[in-house]
């Protein structure tokens, strides 16, 4: 099994530090899968977690609660693809062809080949495999917005480039995992 790379998330809001939340992302690249676990510790209760959806479907804006975000880029193109999944077990995916740019045809059927939610006192785990593109240079820009109970929500990333909380920079694509397989010579 190819190993999996653990990746400890920031958030962009100083008073997000204040609160007792720790959020990670492990990232595992196999048969063409890109299987991303997202880690959530801390008091749950202090946080709004859309409920499990009877059935789970493509479904817009689920930035506006907790969320998980991941996007993917090749190092030199400004086309990238953004996907959310959200705990209710619902996502979202688009194409772009540029910086906040949606493409004019999005192909059909993109959806997760998995998605799971475990929920337990004080941790969330969401975890989501999606096809991956084999591309040299492929940048994974892991991300998630907690939703919290005051009303306010917090921006976490590997990185934070801008003056404000954007995962759709190029820059907060800072991971890169190898997308072809290795030719042993």
């Amino acid at each position: 099994m190819p190993p999996s790379r653990t990746i400890s998330l920031a958030p962009f809001e100083g008073c997000a530090a204040t609160k007792p939340f720790s959020c990670s992302v492990s990232l595992q690249l196999q048969g063409g899968l890109l299987q991303l676990c997202y880690s959530i510790s801390g008091p749950l209760r202090r946080l709004i977690i859309p409920a499990e959806a009877p059935l789970p479907c493509f479904a817009t804006d689920l930035w506006r609660s907790t969320c998980c975000e991941c996007f993917l880029r090749q190092e030199t193109m400004k086309n990238y693809t953004e996907w959310n999944f959200a705990p209710s077990g619902n996502w979202w995916t688009c194409i772009f062809d540029d910086y906040r740019a949606p493409a004019r045809k999005q192909p059909s059927g993109l959806q997760p080949q998995h998605l799971k939610i475990q929920r337990r006192k004080n941790i969330l785990t969401l975890t989501a495999a999606i096809v991956c593109p084999s591309q040299p240079a492929l940048q994974i820009g892991p991300a998630l917005i907690l939703a919290h109970a005051d009303g306010c929500l917090s921006h976490w990333a590997m990185q934070h480039p801008g003056g404000k909380p954007d995962f759709h920079l190029p820059g907060t694509c800072a991971c890169s995992l190898e997308t072809r397989p290795h030719n042993p010579i």
